[in-house]
């Protein structure tokens, strides 16, 4: 939304409909405000508009999946006299349009109402934090002097400048086209682009299939989803999604993902046994995910997904993720002591260890492409109980573990710590994944529950519904625990590398340098170092490695290893990424065979016809020390 410079920021719908808009008068303290006229500078980047009022005052809009944000920014306290010291600052805002404002008990919101007295926008959260990150007494109040007016008022009193007041302009209030109650709708929620899911696994109907009757509510706690859609700025539902097996008690819905076309919803109550056959409940809460894809504005189930090794107990779609053709389900009741990937998932003597299970499409049909286990598998770590995934990387929470360890790939063996909790982050190679960091809370304490899982890129975020420090804000004392069970959150940066880069690589045709990295582990024991080199041009490659370290020009770069070099088998890179995984068991030569406690360079060689020159060039180099 673009504010020509005194204009007043508008909001138009349907087009011939109602309008809304607010336009900010003055601010300051009472006797002492300052009006706004026209400002100093506007800025615009993204979907962000700025505009600068005066050296104080900054007014700015952004828009965004959770709506229409509208916030100011004063870097300075406006001026006042010392019988103004304990006057709130206040901010006075004129309504536009038709829309009339009304404010929400706690002060906080303004509803706007049509005509005929319905809420058709919302103004909500209305939040101020000083420059230390603490949170304002703020409110609005309509002013009744002949107009719409608002006073936004901030007891700003002991606050160090900036302030930052921040409301959201909320543009929908989304309920299921079957509302009822102890439905339980927004048990889960996903979004991608303009599409909205919301699980509700206590609705009742016995239909199946899509946009089926919702009237008859004869089969308690089945299940449903809903999909919202946006249209400018108009959300409405496109479609009402049930089982193809719709059952008693199947909670339907209690997980969501989207990506794109495709939903994903977990239901983990659902008792058929195996082979597919859906309509044998022989395995109570086995758990079940289906699969739903768009074609236009029309929904149709493609899959119907179980686990490689359906039990009863073991909650299959407790919780579910996926990003294009990888979809990722957890069953944290399932009762393997299999540890790592694709092992025995038949004995079944860790009592609620937990399983996360990877599948794939190809074309319209999924296969399960992994069975994921943690490092350390133990009864009752609840293993899957939350899911992530984005490109390569899975992120599996385990809210049961007990370990005492803190951070990244610490002590796993030491269980003093009773439902600590931890997270798994595993990487995949082509098609095989391997585990590449156990992530730990830097304060780890009992019951903290850590590991509600999300990922982005290299950037993991873990929740700790249950950590009871004190602490407000970013990285703040995280030692005192006298708020029980405030939560926390913990981002890690992703960073699997091991080893130590050195050398310098040269751009390649891609118009970057070619950086390598390992991830996994230097453990000889656990075999699972992975290589990878990127941005690399999509040609056959080689890594190779050596005992010592040289800069020699080579091809199009430079040869940063030396002595008796070995080559490993060629790889075609994908993507702009190449990427091996290392078998020491089975060494180029016994000469280069790797060995607990030696030290190895590896280094990336590709092809690169693009380039011209030599036709190949190199990426830069990476020394490791392996242990036991």
């Amino acid at each position: 939304m673009l504010r020509p410079a005194g204009g007043t920021p508008s909001i138009s719908y349907p087009p011939g409909g109602w309008s809304w808009g607010l336009e900010l008068e003055q601010y300051g303290f009472a006797g002492s405000e300052q009006r706004v006229t026209t400002p100093e500078r506007v800025s615009a980047e993204g979907g962000r508009v700025s505009y600068a009022w005066d050296s104080i005052l900054e007014e700015w809009y952004e828009n965004d999946t959770r709506g229409l944000e509208h916030g100011y920014t004063l870097s300075n306290r406006p001026s006042r006299n010392e019988q103004q010291a304990t006057s709130p600052l206040t901010l006075t805002l004129t309504v536009r349009g038709e829309l009339r404002p009304d404010v929400t008990g706690d002060g906080r919101g303004v509803r706007f109402l049509d005509e005929n007295g319905a809420v058709v926008l919302t103004y909500m959260g209305l939040t101020v934090l000083d420059a230390d990150g603490r949170e304002l007494e703020a409110s609005f109040v309509v002013l009744v002097d002949g107009g719409d007016r608002l006073l936004l008022s901030v007891d700003e009193r002991g606050a160090r400048y900036p302030l930052v007041i921040d409301p959201i302009a909320q543009l929908a209030y989304l309920k299921a086209s079957n509302t009822d109650a102890n439905d339980y709708f927004s048990r889960s929620v996903a979004v991608s682009g303009d599409t909205v899911v919301v699980g509700a696994d206590y609705e009742a109907s016995n239909t199946t299939g899509v946009n089926g009757n919702q009237a008859d509510n004869s089969a308690g706690s089945s299940g449903a989803v809903y999909v919202f859609v946006r249209s400018g700025m108009s959300w409405s539902q496109e479609a009402y999604l049930k089982a193809s097996n719709t059952d008693t008690n199947d909670h339907f819905g209690f997980s969501v993902a989207v990506s794109g076309d495709t939903v994903v919803v977990g239901a983990w109550g659902e008792a058929s046994g195996v082979n597919g056959n859906q309509i044998d409940n022989s395995a109570f809460q086995a758990g079940a995910a289906y699969v739903f894809v768009r074609s236009g504005t029309s929904w149709s189930q493609e899959a119907y997904l179980k686990a490689s090794n359906t039990d009863a107990s073991d909650w299959f779609g407790t919780s579910v993720a996926v990003l294009g053709g990888t979809l990722v389900v957890g069953a944290p009741g399932e009762d393997s002591n299999a540890t790592g990937v694709n092992g025995n998932q038949g004995d079944n003597s860790a009592s609620k260890a937990g399983a996360a299970y990877v599948f794939v499409r190809s074309g319209t049909s999924w296969s399960q492409q992994a069975y994921l286990k943690p490092s350390s598998t133990d009864a009752n770590d609840r293993f899957g109980g939350s899911v992530a995934v984005s490109g390569d990387t899975v992120v599996v929470g385990a809210a049961g573990d007990d370990s005492s360890a803190t951070g990244v790939n610490g002590n796993q063996g030491d269980n003093s710590v009773s439902n600590s909790g931890a997270a798994y982050a595993f990487v995949r190679s082509g098609t095989t994944w391997s585990q590449a960091a156990y992530l730990k809370a830097s304060n780890t304490g009992a019951s903290d529950g850590f590991g509600l899982v999300a990922v982005s890129g290299d950037t993991v975020v873990v929740g700790a519904l249950n950590e009871a420090s004190n602490a407000t804000g970013v990285n703040g004392n995280q030692g005192d625990n006298s708020a029980p069970v405030a939560g926390a959150a913990y981002v890690f940066d992703l960073d699997l590398g091991l080893g130590t880069t050195y050398c310098i690589a040269s751009p390649n045709s891609t118009g970057f340098p070619a950086a390598i990295s390992a991830s996994g582990s230097a453990s000889i024991a656990a075999n699972d170092l992975l290589l990878r080199a990127e941005p690399v041009p999509n040609q056959p490659g080689i890594f190779f490695y050596g005992p010592q370290q040289t800069s020699v020009p080579f091809g199009n770069g430079t040869r940063c290893l030396g002595g008796q070099i070995a080559r490993l088998d060629v790889v075609n890179a994908t993507g702009n990424v190449m990427t091996f995984l290392v078998d020491n068991t089975s060494p180029p030569s016994a000469m280069t065979q790797i060995t607990a406690g030696s030290t190895w360079n590896f280094q990336a060689w590709f092809r690169d016809p693009v380039a011209g020159g030599a036709f190949f060039d190199l990426s830069n180099g990476l020394s490791v020390t392996f242990g036991p």
